[in-house]
């Protein structure tokens, strides 16, 4: 099922953590109960004004590489679309500041949402191709950073995180494969303007309880699988909303559907990550377990891939 290994997963979250019950302080006019009730998320955390993608995604590889000889490292990829600077790339500065070899190649993804399962698909071909043999893969952004106060429909949503883990290529002759879906139709449904970003909640909710059931249905198919035979479902971490009518639509086991939202928020790229490193910290994912990944969003986007632990 899987080529590659994933290990030494880790996380940096925006320092500044709000209670979403808090904001009724300073929008007293949102109805955040009703608002909870929809998302599920409790807790967010938010950048400060001295951090951003780039020092999220150090600190975050600092832990990944903590135990990890980065000698071994000879490629940087980095999942954003919020760096500080339009270039140069964060990878390059990452390289950098990480002391890493100089004969690797490093280079940014602009996606969101489904910018792990994307990341991943880049990173299997790399592999297989012999290019490289050790990937260090980070997903990271910062949305608060261009999100107004007053947006509720953002603010009470999106959290600033990155995660970060090493991609290694194995010895088998499986082969995982991954399935995709762009609707660029849907670009204006969640998208920066004027430095500030805006999201259509309802449209965004359509495309996904439309879309992910195909694309879940093509995945099982490529794999030649059922979903009994999926041993965790890992979607991105968007809402309770969006999760719950997936699990529906789906007719999914509720015990094996992660969810870590109400926790973290929307993560953005990270949400997968993170939720992997959840499941392995709490041992939930074993060895050979069959697992599905599904990212979604803005693009409009979406990706999915079943994994074997290794």
């Amino acid at each position: 099922m899987s080529n590659f290994k994933i290990s030494n997963l880790a996380n940096q979250l925006g320092s500044n953590k709000l209670n979403v019950l808090n904001l009724n302080k300073s929008q007293p006019n949102w109805n955040i109960k009703d608002v909870l009730k929809k998302t599920g998320i409790k807790k967010l955390y938010l950048s400060n004004v001295n951090e951003d993608v780039l020092n999220l995604s150090v600190k975050s590889c600092k832990k990944t590489i903590k135990n990890f000889d980065k000698k071994k490292i000879d490629c940087v990829i980095v999942v954003t679309q919020t760096a500080k600077k339009k270039l140069p790339s964060v990878s390059c500065m990452i390289q950098d500041q990480l002391n890493l070899k100089r004969n690797i190649m490093a280079f940014d993804i602009g996606l969101g949402c489904s910018g792990f399962v994307y990341g991943l698909s880049v990173i299997n071909s790399l592999l297989n191709s012999n290019t490289v043999k050790t990937v260090l893969f980070v997903c990271v952004d910062t949305y608060t950073k261009f999100i107004n106060k007053k947006n509720r429909t953002c603010r009470t949503v999106f959290s600033d995180a990155a995660s970060s883990c090493i991609v290694q290529k194995i010895n088998t002759k499986k082969n995982v494969k991954f399935s995709f879906l762009t609707d660029g139709s849907g670009a204006n449904d969640l998208m920066e303007n004027d430095n500030n970003i805006e999201m259509k909640g309802s449209n965004i909710f359509h495309f996904t309880t439309k879309n992910i059931p195909k694309l879940f249905d093509d995945i099982l198919k490529k794999n030649n699988l059922h979903k009994k035979d999926i041993d965790q479902f890992v979607f991105h971490q968007a809402s309770k909303i969006v999760i719950d009518k997936l699990t529906e639509i789906l007719e999914l086991d509720k015990r094996k559907v992660f969810k870590n939202y109400d926790k973290i928020g929307n993560t953005v790229s990270s949400s997968i990550p993170i939720a992997l490193e959840n499941l392995k910290k709490k041992n939930k994912i074993k060895k050979n377990q069959k697992i599905m990944i599904i990212g979604f969003g803005v693009g409009l986007s979406a990706a999915a891939s079943i994994i074997s632990w290794i």
